[in-house]
């Protein structure tokens, strides 16, 4: 059994990379990795960890793999968000993907799991999203699941901005893509960070707008991320394992490729637990995983 009983999860945002982070999930369970005492999650790791926090064990990943192969994923995840901004948006439009889409597989999380509210869940969880009001976190921890997980996850410029509290709120990955502010300012001393904006150094460059915009705001979260840890890494152990996905891997929302990606993230992670054992989580550090 590796670890602490004392653990936080923090969970980062990366739209459809999210099913590597499923992946590395699976790995941690499998491996005996001591389940998490709280979760914390931003935009699509807030999705995720929803679902681990409503069944911190291996079985909760496994449903959380029927979520990301359902329809009701590929309705959300099938575009690259960029591509439909740049093709897509009038000068009046400030969305162009019906919100309904996100609810619905929001809504198909809750079905499978059973659980409605942050009080039902069997690990406290916090939800990270950006309040464009006074433009900073907005940190959820109770009440109804659906409308902070709708906010976390509201993309700027693809999904219409969420109204709590009569305040705007989009997602979280604007302002803590990686929020282990949060579980750090929260009291966690020994933090498993999953953040999924790495990216290799050798990548064809972008052939495209979309692409461009994409692999610059990449390197923006992924940069953010690495300051963040330095500066906190002296209050906290923080580990931090960031599946590398290439450019395009997660653009495709097919069946058998979601399928690749989750299992390629899944052999990947084992393959560090095995070859580092529990050393792997006594010291803070970064860890690359290349999911080949």
């Amino acid at each position: 059994m590796f670890g602490s009983a004392r653990r936080t999860w923090v969970l980062g945002g990366g739209g459809a990379r999210g099913a590597a982070q499923v992946g590395v999930l699976q790995a941690l369970f499998e491996a005996g990795v001591e389940g998490p005492s709280g979760i914390v999650g931003t935009s699509v790791g807030a999705l995720n960890g929803a679902s681990i926090a409503a069944y911190p064990s291996l079985a909760g990943t496994m449903m959380l793999r029927e979520v990301w192969l359902s329809r009701q994923a590929a309705a959300v995840f099938q575009a690259h968000p960029l591509g439909i901004i740049v093709s897509g948006l009038r000068r009046d439009q400030l969305s162009v993907m019906p919100q309904q889409n996100v609810r619905r597989l929001i809504d198909r999380a809750m079905a499978l799991s059973g659980v409605t509210t942050f009080e039902q869940l069997r690990v406290p969880l916090a939800v990270v999203a950006t309040d464009m009001n006074a433009g900073k976190p907005a940190v959820f921890r109770s009440g109804e699941l659906a409308p902070a997980l709708l906010a976390s996850t509201a993309i700027p410029g693809v999904f219409p901005s969420v109204r709590i509290n009569d305040r705007e709120h989009l997602d979280g990955g604007v302002v803590d893509n990686t929020p282990m502010n949060t579980a750090v300012e929260d009291g966690a001393r020994d933090i498993i960070a999953i953040s999924l904006m790495g990216g290799g150094e050798y990548e064809q460059k972008p052939n495209s707008l979309p692409e461009l915009i994409a692999r610059t705001l990449q390197l923006s979260l992924h940069h953010q991320m690495l300051s963040d840890y330095e500066r906190l890494r002296q209050r906290a152990r923080i580990v931090v394992l960031c599946p590398i996905t290439a450019p395009t891997a997660s653009w495709v929302m097919k069946r058998e490729h979601l399928e690749a990606v989750m299992d390629a993230s899944r052999a990947a992670t084992a393959g560090l637990l095995r070859q580092r054992g529990s050393k792997l989580f006594r010291h803070s550090g970064i860890h690359y995983i290349p999911l080949g």
